[in-house]
């Protein structure tokens, strides 16, 4: 199995003041990041920049978690990563997104957004895990 360890950076713990600081800023850059993206990519029949910020958010998700998995990355890189894109993943928007097509009686343009976005993003999420394996492994 595998055994948890306390997040540590060079010999101390990672929990204090500074470190939720950092979190917070990876977050809100995550973010601005999102807002950046889906301001360019107007929504039309299928909004595309949500589509675009939740997939990428989750390869990038895979990716630290890949890295960190086989320590090619340290926790508070894999951390950093998470939390950028904690803020630049918006599934919450999705849901609201889905409730307006429901609402308005387009119930398969709403049932295949949710289902495309949590299928495309488990996928990307086990493609950037697994890539990152082979490709830091070769």
């Amino acid at each position: 199995g595998v055994a948890f360890r306390r997040p540590t950076f060079e010999g101390r713990r990672m929990i204090d003041g500074w470190w939720i600081a950092a979190q917070v800023l990876a977050g809100g850059l995550g973010a601005v990041t999102r807002f950046g993206i889906m301001a360019v990519v107007r929504p039309g029949a299928w909004s595309w920049g949500l589509f675009a910020v939740n997939a990428v958010g989750s390869f990038a998700v895979g990716a630290a978690a890949g890295a960190y998995s086989i320590q090619e990355i340290e926790w508070p890189v894999a951390a950093l990563v998470l939390a950028f894109s904690a803020g630049l993943t918006t599934f919450s928007t999705l849901t609201v997104t889905a409730a307006q097509h429901i609402e308005r009686r387009e119930l398969r343009v709403g049932a295949i957004l949710v289902t495309s976005h949590v299928v495309v993003g488990v996928a990307l999420a086990a493609l950037g895990y697994i890539s990152t394996d082979l490709l830091l492994l070769a």
